[in-house]
């Protein structure tokens, strides 16, 4: 890396470092946030020493991830505590940064130790312990010179209230003043419109709960204390869970018991001359966040500790997993057989799917309303029966039986429920069961490792089985008949009874009784013709409103093994590539509207054969609109929205024609609407591409394709047009 590239790397992470204590990821938020804390300047320069100090420590020592500002932002509150109660001359410069070494090590070791412990962040614990302790150390220093604060204005800036939440806002940084406050704000609405509007009413709740319990709180107290009530509504609300009702609720709830935290930690503290700091907000986010991780995987309120993120990135992905994926804490299974097969009962089904066996799915075969030929006077005479059965996830086998027979058509073992069997221990603790299996049929054996598509025995009809059948659950334990747990088919052609004749393709089905369930077939020219290998590049010659230009897509892998679809403006997706389909993903980057119609038109690209039909709710921002729509979605949809996408392709000459019909619904304006159009020709891919809307036309056509240079492998270019 050149020494400009180093400066530019090391201010960006020391601005991030500043915009952390915020939860926010832009460095430019950062700036501002640097910019308020030399409202006061003693405080801002200690903040600033102790932050390049902290800074320096990292490199010296290579920590990982060290321009992040990860190590940067606990140090830095140290330096702004000191800066905020002792004049900064020699002596405390001294101090500081001391308190700023410490404070590194300090967040390296409590960061392990809170994940270890409960999966839990550090947050801004690291701080508060070495803060405390420079505090009781200075107190013995006779060389240090107190610091008195500016007072706030007392005519105001805009009103009581809101000043008390600017001034709240400024302590987060130890600079009590409104207009610092103010300069913060900006930098949350900037970060986050979510988070500002958590802020306001965390602050809201918490200070209501404070002023009721205490009467009439003492105005330095609030201005002092009161940030904790909006750090806990905006980790709770906005940072550590997915947004929602449930999350915004219980980040009041949060809010309104750090009030009862603050009055008692003053107490405390005041005790020994000590601040409270950001205590307050420790116990209570830590105690919510870690209650909250004891819970079962699939409750309803999803925590995000392993990967925190601003709500509306968040929003977007959870928007995009659960259209794709269903329902959190729901398994995917593949489709346990071949062939086109028919519901015999679903989930709650009247007959035997009852609690706690309830998450169950009964399939077989049905042709002309009959599920079997002639009479049906024997097993052989039914359509499913002696059919292969395969393994629908990755496991091990634990349990199997196939020495009971098969029953007669109309008759049933009441004493074996289950008939003959094969439990599989999946990888993530639960048991996957398949059941009423033929007589002498299973094919593997206890320990062994199976792989989905495995053949593992024949559908028959032994059990608790009038007809054959095969019974398919998801289940705790691996005790025979174990609770069941909800799962879903995944990557399944899904006819429903109800709403369609049409089979559409879907990648989350919970099929009722009635419907019909196809594993679909690929389509291997049509995988290779979409295969986007790493160092691919994709030329297109664009055409906009009337205006061409040229411009490129290739393929990236990231550090962290995640493929990209790049750009030449920078703007970028994530995807992945399977044998089944292409999804994409995590868009990023500037302004695109040729990235962004791309990842409309083929976003979401199955690759199974034949004519094929099917949905998906990409973020709302890739879709084109007029500035009034924007700003009234900014307002209105804080955390976005998506789109609703329909797909349909099928065979046309010598290509594939793929439509996609793209509606988005804002409240008090009428819908917004475009077209996709792709065609995708084997052997080459996407070699043309459109989108019509009413505020845009765009038409690619592919030009030239390539492959950039790596070690043993040359680059080469071949021109398509």
């Amino acid at each position: 890396m050149q020494p400009g590239q180093k400066l530019i790397a090391g201010l960006s992470g020391l601005c991030r470092a500043y915009g952390a204590i915020l939860f926010a990821e832009s460095p430019w938020v950062g700036c501002c946030c640097l910019l308020a804390t030399f409202w006061f300047p003693n405080a801002g320069g200690a903040g600033l020493l102790a932050a390049v100090t902290a800074m320096a420590t990292a490199r010296l020592l290579n920590f990982p991830n060290r321009d992040s500002g990860l190590y940067v932002y606990n140090s830095l509150l140290v330096g702004l505590s000191l800066g905020a109660f002792y004049q900064l001359d020699l002596h405390l410069a001294v101090l500081v940064m001391l308190g700023a070494v410490l404070a590194v090590f300090v967040s390296v070791a409590m960061a392990d130790i809170t994940w270890r412990f409960g999966k839990l962040p550090a947050l801004s614990l690291p701080f508060v312990v070495v803060a405390l302790t420079v505090t009781l150390a200075a107190h013995s220093y006779g060389t240090l010179s107190r610091y008195l604060l500016p007072l706030a204005p007392n005519d105001g800036l805009i009103s009581p209230f809101v000043d008390q939440f600017l001034t709240a806002l400024g302590s987060i940084y130890f600079i009590p003043h409104p207009v610092a406050g103010l300069l913060l704000f900006i930098a949350i609405v900037i970060s986050s419109r979510y988070i500002a509007l958590l802020a306001i009413a965390g602050f809201l709740c918490g200070f209501s709960t404070y002023a009721f319990l205490s009467g009439s709180p003492h105005q330095d107290l609030v201005a002092w204390n009161g940030f904790n009530f909006v750090l806990v509504a905006v980790a709770i609300g906005g940072l550590f869970t997915l947004p929602g009702i449930q999350s915004f609720l219980l980040a009041m709830a949060g809010s309104v018991m750090a009030a009862l935290v603050t009055a008692a930690t003053e107490t405390f503290m005041l005790v020994y001359g000590l601040p409270v700091m950001a205590l307050p907000f420790l116990i209570t986010t830590l105690t919510i966040l870690l209650a909250l991780n004891r819970r079962p995987i699939s409750s309803g309120l999803q925590l995000t500790l392993d990967r925190p993120m601003l709500p509306e990135k968040s929003a977007e992905q959870a928007r995009l997993a659960i259209a794709r994926h269903g329902e959190f804490g729901s398994v995917a299974l593949l489709p346990p057989f071949y062939g086109r097969w028919h519901i015999y009962q679903g989930f709650n089904g009247r007959h035997t799917h009852q609690p706690p066996w309830q998450h169950a799915l009964d399939f077989h075969i049905v042709e002309g309303d009959k599920s079997y030929r002639t009479n049906g006077g024997s097993l052989e005479d039914f359509y499913c029966f002696g059919l292969p059965v395969l393994s629908p996830v990755a496991g091990f086998v634990v349990s199997t039986l196939d020495t009971l027979p098969d029953n007669p058509p109309g008759q049933v073992d009441m004493v074996n429920n289950w008939g003959n069997h094969v439990l599989i221990r999946m990888y993530n603790g639960l048991y996957v069961l398949l059941a009423h299996l033929k007589q002498g049929s299973v094919a593997v054996e206890i320990g062994a490792t199976i792989y989905p598509g495995h053949i593992i025995a024949q559908c028959g009809s032994s059990g608790r089985s009038p007809q054959p059948h095969l019974h398919l659950h998801v289940q705790w334990g691996a005790a025979l008949g174990g609770a069941t747990h909800p799962f879903h088919l995944t990557t399944v052609l899904h006819q429903s009874l109800s709403q369609s004749d049409t089979a559409r393709f879907a990648l989350f089905v919970r099929p009722e009784m009635g419907d019909w369930v196809m594993l679909p077939r690929v389509e291997p020219t049509l995988l290779d013709s979409l295969k986007l290998g790493v160092g691919s590049q994709l030329s297109y010659q664009v055409t906009i409103n009337g205006f061409s230009f040229k411009r490129t897509l290739h393929v990236i892998l990231t550090l962290d093994g995640q493929l990209r679809l790049q750009s030449d403006s920078g703007a970028s997706a994530a995807f992945v590539l399977q044998e089944n389909l292409l999804a994409f993903y995590q868009r990023e980057g500037p302004a695109d509207l040729f990235l962004d119609c791309w990842l409309l038109a083929l976003g979401l690209t199955p690759f199974a054969e034949g004519e094929l039909a099917w949905c998906d709710q990409p973020d709302m921002k890739l879709l084109p609109m007029r500035w009034p729509q924007r700003l009234t979605a900014m307002l209105l949809l804080p955390l976005g929205g998506g789109i609703d996408s329909s797909y349909q392709r099928h065979w046309q000459e010598d290509y594939w024609l793929q439509q996609g019909a793209h509606v988005v619904k804002l409240p008090l304006n009428r819908p917004i609407a475009a077209t996709t159009e792709v065609h995708i020709q084997p052997g080459l891919g996407c070699r043309l591409l459109r989108l019509s809307s009413d505020v845009v036309s765009l038409e690619a056509r592919l030009s030239q394709i390539g492959q950039q240079a790596d070690a043993g492998i040359p680059a080469w270019k071949e021109q398509k047009s």
